[in-house]
């Protein structure tokens, strides 16, 4: 947990530093705002997760969040482009939808031995013109669906915001099944194993395929949950939402601890991880350094939103190469450890052969 309990320092500094830099960013309505945004981040990071973990990737899942609203908006909204369909059937139609789509991945990917990162690139696309298509390059909107109710809505209400948004309710809900599964059942281990080192966990007896198969269903359907969020959260939707966020989400899981390669990661790293990207998004968005020009008048720089993808990409970056460092100096203190204990136990040989040397001369 030292990984992850670093990360939670550096959360803690980067909101501290913000906080510093405007005050607003720890006002009500802004920590309600991030609150929902890391619980909708966090609900299909944690997906993307168990796929990571068997050393696998889904690139798909950004455009699987946009499709699941665009479903919802398609069959239930009574505005233009809607059918006018109850709430329920729309919700269970994407999640459906989601969850085959995952499936036909993980069948992909398991039973014909295809590329993940191929097969999911094409879901992505596949996804995405779907989306299009069925907004015929438009915009559907929500109306006066309850669904809305589910973004705006909570508990403890604070004036008119809520202080516990049902987005985060979901979010510790998928939170505390994810950490279950992960750490406390069998399917739990085997992802695990899968990920340290596929060949021996079929050599194990693991059902590889069929775990790995299940962890893309995973995948798909948390994105599915988090687009029914997002789809309350934004109130219309188009083929737009949903793009990139893949990257969000990955950059949260190996910032949270999960490594590129499996076989590592944890859901309390996830949810770090998690907050550390929204917080950054936010942070550029509320960063300001007030100072004095030589005239004497007090200015705020701020920084330039346009360096939104500058940022996330140099996170991302620098998450990756951390992951590398990570292991190789693993690598470099495992080496050092077997070396010791060789050497241990030849000086240990050697005296052992000393002793019964001496033995041997005074019993002549």
């Amino acid at each position: 947990m030292r990984r992850e309990l670093g990360m939670f320092s550096a959360l803690v500094a980067m909101c501290f530093a913000l906080w510093l830099s405007n005050s607003d960013f720890l006002g009500a309505s802004n920590v309600i705002n991030t609150t929902r945004q890391v619980s909708m981040l966090g609900i299909f990071a944690i997906g993307i997760a168990f796929v990571i973990i068997t050393g696998g990737i889904d690139l798909s899942i950004g455009s699987m969040v946009g499709l699941t609203g665009v479903i919802i908006a398609r069959l239930t909204s009574t505005s233009t482009g809607g059918l006018g369909y109850p709430l329920w059937i729309g919700i269970v139609t994407a999640l459906v939808v989601a969850c085959l789509f995952g499936l036909i991945q993980g069948l992909l990917i398991t039973r014909l031995r295809l590329q993940p990162f191929i097969v999911t690139l094409g879901g992505m696309l596949l996804l995405r013109g779907v989306s299009q298509t069925v907004v015929e390059g438009g915009v559907i909107s929500m109306g006066q669906s309850p669904l809305l109710s589910l973004a705006s809505g909570g508990l403890l209400k604070l004036g008119r915001d809520p202080l516990i948004p049902y987005p985060f309710l979901i979010f510790l809900s998928v939170a505390a099944l994810g950490g279950y599964v992960l750490h406390f059942t069998v399917l739990g281990r085997y992802i695990y194993a899968i990920g340290g080192s596929r060949d021996a966990a079929e050599y194990s007896g693991i059902n590889v395929k069929k775990v790995e198969t299940l962890t893309y269903v995973i995948s798909a359907g948390s994105a599915g949950i988090a687009g029914i969020c997002y789809a309350a959260y934004i109130g219309q939707m188009s083929q737009q939402v949903g793009v990139a966020y893949e990257l969000y989400a990955i950059a949260a899981a190996v910032l949270g601890g999960c490594s590129l390669r499996g076989g590592e990661g944890t859901i309390f790293g996830i949810v770090i991880g998690s907050a550390i990207m929204r917080v950054i998004d936010n942070g550029i968005n509320m960063f300001q350094y007030k100072y004095s020009d030589a005239d004497g008048i007090r200015r705020i720089w701020r920084l330039d939103p346009n360096w939104n993808w500058i940022i996330v990409g140099a996170v991302i970056l620098a998450a990756v190469i951390l992951d590398q460092l990570v292991h190789i100096f693993q690598a470099a203190r495992a080496v050092r450890e077997a070396g010791a204990r060789k050497a241990g136990i030849a000086a240990s040989s050697s005296a052992n052969a000393e002793a019964a040397k001496r033995a041997e001369t005074h019993a002549g």
